[in-house]
């Protein structure tokens, strides 16, 4: 309502140059994926209307109002709109990086967890939670660590999100009063040359 509520007293307005700028998701842009922007311009022909952004970031139009941004690094940026009579506005935006959250087999957070749940899960996910973006973060790899008795009898490393055979082999032995520690959790986030590394995740089994 609020939203819709801004667009009208924008319309009806004199008939000054103006313009506002809607993000699709919150009010900030994200890093390595396709940010929805709206570009609404008044009293400016369409073809007179200039959208120029700063050096950190990529504006294409889509069509009359849709517009789409591209952030190469996290911090600040600027989308500048001119053109006919309306003298350059400058909008100011924060760039964040999207950051993931782990859930085993896409749903299931740290903490305390059923033995027989935590063996029918497969896969350690970097799940996307936030923005509303249909985006992926691929898992590169992690360790996992089988604590017993308040001592680690057993250390594997797993390549990609999947279980390989080696953790499979340490998740089938759990027992009430275990604990797994996944640590060294490297993920590809959108827009990362290279893996970051995420808190570690620790399981207790009941």
């Amino acid at each position: 309502l609020l939203a819709i509520a801004a667009t009208l007293a924008f319309a009806f307005q004199p008939e000054e140059p103006a313009c506002v700028i809607q993000l699709s998701h919150m009010n900030d842009l994200y890093v390595g994926i396709d940010n929805p922007v709206t570009i609404l311009v008044r009293g400016v022909p369409e073809a007179e209307i200039r959208v120029e952004a700063s050096d950190n970031l990529q504006v294409k139009k889509e069509s009359a109002l849709r517009y789409i941004v591209r952030a190469d690094t996290p911090g600040e940026g600027t989308i500048t709109v001119s053109g006919g009579k309306l003298k350059p506005l400058n909008f100011a935006y924060r760039i964040k990086p999207i950051t993931p959250v782990l859930r085993l087999g896409a749903q299931y957070e740290s903490g305390t967890i059923k033995s027989s749940v935590f063996k029918a899960q497969g896969v350690l996910d970097a799940v996307i939670e936030c923005c509303g973006f249909d985006a992926t973060c691929p898992v590169d790899s992690y360790k996992v660590l089988h604590v017993r008795n308040c001592r680690i009898i057993a250390e594997v490393t797993n390549t990609g999100a999947r279980y390989e055979p080696g953790i499979r082999a340490l998740i089938d032995d759990a027992l009430p009063g275990d604990q797994y520690l996944f640590e060294e959790i490297k993920v590809l986030r959108p827009g990362d040359k290279a893996p970051c590394i995420l808190d570690n995740q620790i399981y207790y089994i009941r």
